[in-house]
């Protein structure tokens, strides 16, 4: 059973991809909470300007990783970059709609909640997408 467990992660590269992107996923989230601690609550930034500065360096930090750690893209490309940035403003955007709905179907549940149920959401169209971008 091991044995074709290891066999299986081995040989299946979406599954590794998958993984590496998640991982990948759980060290951003982490720099942009210390980002947004850093930014907000020591330094004393407005909330929206270093909400927006952590955000734009997160990203940075994903396609680091994602391009040569996940997908082993080699060289970023500013035409990369921007495509990169662009797949993760669609995803935040659909994130809030999905937000809103769930807003309103649920209108009982705590709001942290209705937030976590948008990481799927949102996770999925970013694996689809960076996937694609960076994939060889």
């Amino acid at each position: 059973m091991q044995s074709d467990l290891k066999t299986l992660l081995e040989n299946n590269l979406i599954f590794k991809k998958l993984l590496g992107f998640s991982i990948v996923g759980i060290v951003v989230t982490l720099f942009s909470i210390l980002l947004l601690y850093l930014f907000i609550q020591l330094i004393g930034m407005n909330v929206y300007v270093g909400y927006v500065i952590s955000y734009f360096l997160s990203i940075l930090l994903s396609l680091l990783l994602n391009n040569f750690l996940v997908f082993n893209s080699g060289k970023i490309e500013i035409k990369k970059a921007f495509k990169y940035y662009l797949i993760y403003l669609i995803s935040m955007i659909i994130g809030l709609i999905a937000l809103w709905v769930f807003e309103l179907t649920l209108p009982d549940l705590n709001k942290f909640w209705l937030s976590i149920l948008c990481i799927p959401i949102t996770y999925t169209w970013n694996f689809l997408f960076t996937n694609k971008l960076l994939s060889k």
